[in-house]
């Protein structure tokens, strides 16, 4: 799947090892593609400040939900403790011409982390990509009014939840 290819299965870069399952989610109230990354190995992990978000032993559940704007990557510890939900804010979510999920990124990413707290991240890029023409005004818009829906309708509990049908449906 895609954010590109690669991202979808996390920072594979990153990693020695891992194994993927992707599954077709069609559920009356899920629909979409999700997929599960077992990190068994990391060539290095990835900390940022005092998180480690990438390490040997860590998962990431990933959701591209059909009709909507976002793209979400769950991301667990060896011992199956959340690091954060990272929300991708997309223009697109789609398949190629291959039948394999993609979505196109609009830049700005939200994260929200297991104690309640919400970031809003890249915004910096996603002016930059406006200023630059890289995207519309439009798309602008809709990128923070879908940034703002997530912001009002998320939370740990929900996240929870959510994360624990996905991983149902995966295993």
């Amino acid at each position: 799947m895609l954010v590109e290819n690669r991202r979808y299965l996390g920072r594979s870069e990153r990693f020695k090892t891992f194994s993927s399952k992707i599954v077709r989610v069609d559920e009356e109230d899920l629909k979409g593609y999700a997929a599960l990354i077992k990190i068994e190995e990391v060539i290095s992990p990835l900390i940022i400040g005092e998180t480690c978000f990438y390490d040997n032993g860590y998962s990431q559940i990933n959701f591209l939900p059909d009709d909507e704007h976002w793209y979400l990557s769950a991301i667990y510890n060896e011992k199956g403790k959340i690091v954060e939900w990272y929300f991708d804010i997309t223009g697109k979510n789609d398949l190629d011409i291959d039948g394999n999920p993609y979505c196109v990124d609009l830049y700005l990413d939200m994260a929200l982390m297991p104690d309640g707290k919400i970031l809003t991240l890249d915004e910096d890029e996603i002016k930059a990509a406006l200023d630059e023409g890289k995207i519309t005004q439009k798309e602008f818009d809709m990128a923070y009014n879908v940034l703002n829906k997530l912001k009002e309708t998320i939370n740990v509990e929900y996240m929870e939840t959510f994360c624990s049908r996905l991983r149902l449906l995966l295993a």
